[in-house]
């Protein structure tokens, strides 16, 4: 939508005078159609670069408030210039913000200083290990940065070639981000931002004809964000760029990083290779590897028109892949719902119904399903587990703010009942090889001895801050159907962990009321 279609739709009262604020000196003594009228006759106001990159610069870098810094980043660079039209709704708006703060806690979690660096003899595990210091540095002693010294590590990224998601990624290994002890922004902190930024003039609220609120940018403000934020493309539509027959050697891949000044190894994936191009290098400078004949054919096999100079092909092929969205499969297509659906099952290992269902051809795939289920289970309750290396692990991992959060799958033959006492060592083995704290372990179990509770509680006596938790199959899987159903108005949001941090058997009635 452009600028004068969007400023007729903005909604509600209160927003079109944060937005009138930002550029219209009398905005106070308007009435609501004068309020349009007046943003529509200085839009050269809101869409001047100029401008627009200072205000950029306030809400980016210059404000002493930590949250409109991180925040206002994610709204628009990572969200709004990512989407086809630059909108969306409100409600999804501040989900997907939540879902990439808890995104970087995750990778922080699962990848080291050497996987960021793509090896440890590299120049640029050298650049990432002083600038891991630097940050440090500026984090010591207090739970904030300074706008100067923010300033100073964009101009050391910039000089190291330090993206920002590996800085985002430091600073959640360092427990700084999104903000101390790993905390996800809440609803209320992010609507406080998307006011401030309206306030701004850089993003406006209007609501549909099916009165769905949104957030989005007019086409003209999306330009000029693009060119501040040296964005080509959107990232889906560079993926799917990239994925033409011209790339699908790695040779050529690692000539395009080697132009770029990237590094690169032999021995890398291609997937790996293309994650660096879209990461460190501009679409445009990415086509400019091919020769003019080379573009030529591309356009033709994809019914684009062929002539012009090589700068207009690269312009057209950018234009063209722009509007491509990849699209994530539908969760039907998922084979662990199936095993979810029979979770309990799994548990108990009733071989003769998992046969019957088609869910095993061979007893040993019970362990297998019952774990894969378990990570479904938890991607319900909208929390991703991590990627854990090794062997000597639990069988399964999540973020929990600075810290994280075990549970291991016991199953066992109907009527035999699970025995912590036969498992305790190896689970506080778990905890105590972590690098984190872990302050709650789950052992999910068709049943439990009556033994294993106080023997889950004389553990977290002895062990202050570590709470086992054994809860059974089927009450897990009733609470993460609980926080996914209709009912809960707050089923998109990840359900709250904290809750489980009671030793010994799980009992539902103790949470009270979860919406």
């Amino acid at each position: 939508m452009n600028f004068v279609e969007i400023v007729k739709d903005v909604y509600p009262m209160a927003a079109l005078k944060r937005i009138a604020g930002a550029h219209v000196v009398d905005h106070r003594n308007l009435k609501e159609e004068e309020l349009r009228d007046a943003i529509v006759k200085i839009k050269p106001q809101y869409t001047h670069e100029e401008t627009v990159f200072e205000l950029i610069e306030d809400v980016f870098h210059r404000t002493s408030d930590l949250s409109i810094r991180v925040i206002s980043k994610i709204i628009l660079d990572d969200i709004l210039l990512e989407e086809i039209g630059y909108g969306l709704p409100v409600e999804d708006l501040e989900e997907r913000v939540i879902a990439i703060e808890q995104s970087i806690v995750d990778r922080s979690n699962e990848t080291d200083l050497a996987e960021l660096a793509d090896g440890k003899n590299t120049e640029f595990y050298t650049n990432l290990e002083l600038y891991n210091f630097v940050l440090g540095v500026a984090w010591e002693h207090r739970n904030t940065k300074s706008p100067d010294e923010a300033n100073l590590l964009r101009k050391l990224r910039n000089r190291l070639a330090i993206t920002h998601t590996k800085h985002r990624i430091l600073e959640a290994k360092l427990g700084k981000f999104p903000k101390p002890n790993n905390e996800l922004h809440t609803r209320q902190e992010i609507r406080e931002v998307r006011k401030e930024l309206q306030r701004k003039g850089l993003i406006f609220e209007i609501r549909n004809e099916n009165k769905i609120s949104f957030d989005i940018l007019p086409e003209e403000l999306a330009e000029v964000m693009q060119s501040i934020f040296q964005k080509d493309m959107r990232t889906d539509g560079y993926r799917i760029m990239l994925g033409y027959k011209l790339f699908r050697k790695k040779d050529t891949l690692r000539k395009i990083l080697k132009t770029a000044k990237v590094e690169s190894k032999k021995t890398e994936k291609n997937d790996d290779l293309i994650n660096k191009i879209v990461a460190r290098i501009r679409p445009y400078d990415c086509l400019c590897n091919f020769n003019n004949d080379e573009l030529h054919d591309w356009c033709d096999d994809i019914d684009q028109p062929v002539s012009g100079t090589k700068d207009q092909r690269c312009e057209r092929l950018i234009e063209y892949y722009d509007s491509m969205q990849i699209r994530n499969p539908e969760e039907a297509d998922d084979e662990r719902r199936i095993w979810f659906d029979v979770f309990e099952s799994l548990a108990s290992r009733d071989r003769k119904l998992l046969r019957a269902e088609g869910v095993i051809d061979k007893d040993l795939e019970i362990e297998t399903k019952f774990e894969k289920a378990t990570e479904f289970l938890f991607e319900v309750m909208n929390h991703t587990p991590l990627n854990q290396p090794g062997t000597n692990k639990p069988d399964g991992l999540l973020s929990f703010k600075d810290m994280y959060i075990m549970w291991d799958n016991k199953s066992k033959e109907a009527p035999s009942a699970v025995d912590l006492h036969t498992h305790l060592n190896q689970f506080n083995g778990y905890m105590e090889a972590s690098n984190k704290h872990v302050p709650i372990f789950l052992v999910i179990a068709p049943i439990f001895t009556e033994v294993s509770e106080s023997i889950a509680v004389r553990y977290a006596a002895e062990n202050i801050g570590r709470n086992i938790v054994l809860i059974t199959a089927s009450e897990l899987k009733g609470l993460a159907l609980e926080w996914g159903s209709d009912a809960n108005k707050r089923k998109d949001e990840p359900f709250p962990l904290g809750l489980l941090a009671r030793p010994g058997r799980f009992r539902r009635s103790a949470l009270g009321c979860l919406f």
